[in-house]
């Protein structure tokens, strides 16, 4: 039938109603398919490093000691060229965990431009570095603070290794299982050793996995003074002639030559023979059992919120929870953990945590 004849035959409102249905159906479809593009952007963006910044993670202001406080305007300075102004205070608690102010590489930044541990000898220079690896590593991990801090400490492979197990996030189980792979892949340079309990205990002995909750300590407020005044009242851990064999800070390592940093003062004593006593009242907090690392040790908290650590005891006299009186025993002399042969290693540290360590010398009238 001819066309003209069929439009002859359908009135013409009819016509009209059906052109307009058909285009209200095309203006529903637009809208329809607008709806769904916007909806799959906001998806996009629910997802995107915006979120996974963790405000609560990087809000707060950096506990730090003087010596970091004083670096304050060259943190802000370099944070602001790679585009990291807000990270400043994380910045500074980061740097509290590597040195707090101890060192020249403040930032410990030297490894990430290819050089030996604490190569780099200028503040300034260090924190520039240390800097811009933070600034590419939060990127890389797409903003997720926690991912790029374990990163900055493990090296940026650890991304990679969250993106192809993880999908892209961080976790603590994931930094253990990361640090197993690289320990076994390295251990036999003998560049690499337990630093925690829970790394011996593991075999997560490559850098180190409680990296992040130690960085992330130093974000409350207020700036805690660098060095806490000795009490006057305590006493040697060691009785009778004193042999000092290794002084609190920077030395040759006696295993590998490298320098690094000896975070408490050596005594030479006889091997399960030299009673270890307490240097003043206190409660255990710590007692430890291991071949590497510390080995054998405990820790005593003070009543003027010091702690005192002993390391490398060949047997214990305490438990944990006991409370404890000074000059009491709490085990006999050993070389149990990384040890060259028998002797205690003694540190003060300001909390119950691996490099809160302060130089034991002047705690102990030395």
């Amino acid at each position: 039938m001819p066309w003209s004849l069929l439009l002859g035959l359908v009135p013409r409102k009819v016509w009209l109603w059906l052109i307009g249905l058909t285009m209200a159906l095309f203006l529903l479809q637009i809208i329809l398919f607008a709806s769904a593009i916007t909806t799959l952007i906001g998806f996009q963006k629910s997802h995107s490093s915006d979120d996974v910044q963790s405000v609560d993670v990087v809000d707060g202001t950096a506990q730090v000691s003087a010596a970091v406080e004083q670096y304050r305007p060259l943190f802000e300075e370099y944070a602001a060229q790679y585009g990291v102004s807000d990270y400043v205070e994380l910045l500074m608690a980061k740097t509290m965990q590597e040195s707090g102010g101890k060192l020249d590489d403040v930032m410990q930044a030297s490894e990430s431009l290819g050089l030996p541990p604490n190569t780099i000898e200028d503040p300034e220079r260090s924190i520039d570095v240390g800097i811009e690896y933070f600034a590419d590593m939060l990127e890389k991990a797409g903003g997720d603070v926690k991912l790029a801090l374990q990163a900055f400490n493990f090296g940026g492979g650890f991304i990679d290794y969250a993106n192809d197990h993880n999908n892209g996030e961080y976790s603590k189980e994931l930094s253990i299982e990361f640090s197993q792979m690289k320990y076994q892949e390295l251990k036999h340079t003998g560049m690499y050793s337990c630093i925690r309990p829970e790394s011996a205990s593991t075999g997560a002995c490559y850098g180190d996995i409680g990296y992040v909750d130690a960085v992330l300590r130093y974000l409350k407020g207020g700036i805690v003074e660098g060095d806490v005044q000795p009490t006057g009242e305590w006493m040697m851990p060691i009785s009778g002639a004193l042999t000092q064999t290794s002084d609190y800070g920077m030395r040759s390592d006696p295993f590998d030559g490298t320098q690094t940093m000896h975070r408490g003062i050596d005594f030479a004593c006889t091997n399960a023979v030299t009673p270890i006593r307490s240097v003043d009242n206190g409660q255990v907090v710590s007692v430890q059992r291991g071949s590497s690392g510390y080995g054998n040790s405990v820790i005593i908290k003070h009543e003027d919120g010091l702690y005192s650590h002993y390391a490398h005891l060949f047997t214990f006299r305490v438990q944990k929870g006991d409370s404890i009186q000074k000059n009491e025993e709490i085990g006999k002399c050993g070389s149990t953990g990384n040890s060259t042969g028998p002797h205690l290693h003694f540190e003060v540290m300001t909390e119950n945590q691996y490099r809160s360590d302060v130089d034991p010398a002047p705690y102990l009238d030395l």
